[in-house]
């Protein structure tokens, strides 16, 4: 019972946090900074610190209780799954600092902006495939 528990909350926290990375990148393509949009810059600064941030630590705590269990730390599967895990948290870094710097009045930068959905998109592909295939 305790893996099926540790499984749903890995699944709610990682829906959260790449829900919320892929919000914060929409939100830096879509806004300009200035002094009308900064409530809502704001509000994303506090989003992130209260709910993605938090659930980013939660689906890692539950993703390594559960590769403890299935005494997976050995599997290459594994391995290369937490190599894109740490590059998708290095990515929230980068984007919630961005957002941070966007409400401060400094601007986005659109090669950020432009890229960054794909790349979250693609690392939770592969790691989904990596989870599913095990290879």
């Amino acid at each position: 019972m305790i893996y099926l528990l540790l499984k749903a909350g890995h699944i709610v926290a990682l829906m959260t946090w790449i829900g919320g990375m892929l919000a914060q990148v929409l939100l830096l393509r879509t806004m300009a900074p200035g002094p009308h949009q900064r409530h809502v810059l704001d509000a994303a600064v506090r989003w992130d610190r209260r709910l993605v941030a938090p659930a980013m630590m939660l689906a890692w705590a539950c993703g390594l209780a559960l590769a403890s269990i299935g005494h997976w730390f050995s599997s290459p599967w594994l391995i290369a799954k937490l190599v894109l895990v740490v590059a998708l948290s290095a990515v929230h870094g980068v984007v919630s600092g961005s957002v941070r710097r966007m409400a401060g009045g400094a601007p986005a930068s659109s090669a950020l902006s432009r890229h960054t959905g794909t790349g979250i998109l693609a690392g939770v592909t592969a790691i989904v495939l990596l989870v599913v295939i095990k290879p």
